[in-house]
């Protein structure tokens, strides 16, 4: 799997969760390994496709952790593209 389809598929991920995810549950939603995750999540926050919100309690490990959720640049480009494809 590429880098570019990895960062879709989080960037998917993100886009179904309304309130944004840690990595942990984002690992487990998208089936990617968290080393990978970290990297990809870097990479998405550079190019201003995603932000850490706030850091929250993770339910998957019980730490406090970043919570990532798509920008609203983002969010808006996923929703138009949804609205065409349907």
């Amino acid at each position: 799997m590429t880098a570019a389809t990895q960062r879709e598929r989080i960037r998917q991920y993100l886009y179904s969760c309304q309130f944004g995810a840690t990595r942990n549950v984002i690992a487990r939603g998208t089936g990617l390994m968290v080393q990978t995750l970290c990297r990809r999540l870097r990479e998405l926050e550079d190019l201003k496709h995603i932000t850490g919100i706030q850091r929250v309690i993770c339910p998957e490990t019980g730490a406090m952790n970043k919570n990532y959720r798509l920008t609203g640049n983002q969010r808006a480009a996923m929703t138009r593209k949804a609205g065409r494809a349907a």
